[in-house]
């Protein structure tokens, strides 16, 4: 019978050599899971590390997580399917569950999230390209926050912002508080308006780390969140428990990233940079998405500069 310090431990991963972990990675590029070395490039990557730091780097390397496109579309797709649930009451028929699915669907507006300032590179802009490309929705159901609060000044309906990641929550709190001047010249939020009889808001990102879910539902309690994937904090590389470090590892994991990034000239801003060795609010993140790698995932992964040869280059 297993102890129960045993069963509470999260599994580690196993051991591997880099020889296994590049033959993994050249397989996930040969099959178009990865993108091409000139975007994604281990060998370059596992370069920068000295004899002693490689076990460290093949590992994190091994952990690495790379969401290419249809993996995110599906995922993207199943977590705007998964409202499907929220628009019918138990005991509807199987029609009317349809038909209510149907109405709410041609009436919904999709909305990228933008923050507390615009800027046409947000993610949450090409989410709302797969939206209309990939789902089905109408070019005039995409808009932007702005355009969304005029459209809602008209009468209630359905909103789904749509993101493809959510590390603290600040970028969508931004938008939810952020004052927009609709096309009447009245200035509103998303905040304001919640309160609005029939009013229903939603947000689906693909990826959410729990820290970011828990602050959204503390700012933002009326928004309906539907992530397809949380993000517990065991998937930190800087947690002890950390999916990413098999077990002889683990205790020297934190030393070997601290040093490491030291010796990179990566900074130390207690978090408060999107290039802090930690990464952005010390998440710790060990993955990408498309042809982005978050500015929450540890600078080690990112870092272009004084000779260090970035895994991914950042979008």
């Amino acid at each position: 019978m297993a102890d129960l310090d045993s069963i509470s431990e999260p599994a580690a991963p196993p051991r591997v050599t880099r020889e296994e972990v590049i033959a993994k990675c050249d397989y996930f590029t040969r099959v178009h899971l990865w993108p091409l070395r000139a975007i994604l490039d281990p060998d370059s990557w596992l370069r920068n590390f000295r004899t002693g730091e490689v076990d460290h780097a093949v590992h994190l390397l091994n952990a690495f997580l790379y969401f290419h496109r249809d993996l995110v579309v599906e995922m993207f797709a199943s977590s705007i399917q998964a409202l499907s649930r929220r628009t019918f009451k138990n005991g509807d028929s199987f029609i009317t569950a349809i038909s209510s699915w149907q109405m709410f669907f041609d009436r919904t507006i999709v909305v990228p999230v933008a923050g507390d300032r615009d800027n046409p590179s947000d993610s949450g802009f090409s989410f709302a390209r797969i939206a209309r490309q990939n789902l089905g929705f109408k070019e005039e159901q995409i808009l932007s926050p702005k355009d969304a609060l005029s459209e809602l000044a008209k009468g209630p309906r359905p909103v789904i912002f749509v993101d493809d990641f959510v590390g603290t929550g600040n970028q969508f709190t931004g938008t939810w508080f952020r004052e927009f001047t609709t096309s009447s010249g009245t200035k509103t939020t998303f905040s304001t308006i919640a309160g609005v009889r029939g009013m229903r808001f939603f947000y689906c990102p693909v990826l959410c780390t729990k820290d970011g879910l828990d602050e959204i539902a503390l700012q933002c309690p009326t928004v309906e969140l539907n992530p397809a994937h949380v993000l517990d904090d065991e998937y930190s590389a800087l947690n002890p428990n950390s999916r990413v470090w098999p077990k002889h590892l683990r205790a020297s994991a934190l030393d070997f990233l601290e040093s490491v990034s030291k010796r990179a000239g990566i900074p130390d801003t207690d978090g408060g940079s999107p290039d802090d060795w930690r990464g952005y609010e010390k998440k710790g993140l060990n993955l990408a998405i498309l042809d982005t790698i978050p500015d929450a995932t540890l600078g080690l992964l990112r870092w272009r500069q004084d000779g260090w040869s970035p895994l991914m280059v950042k979008s």
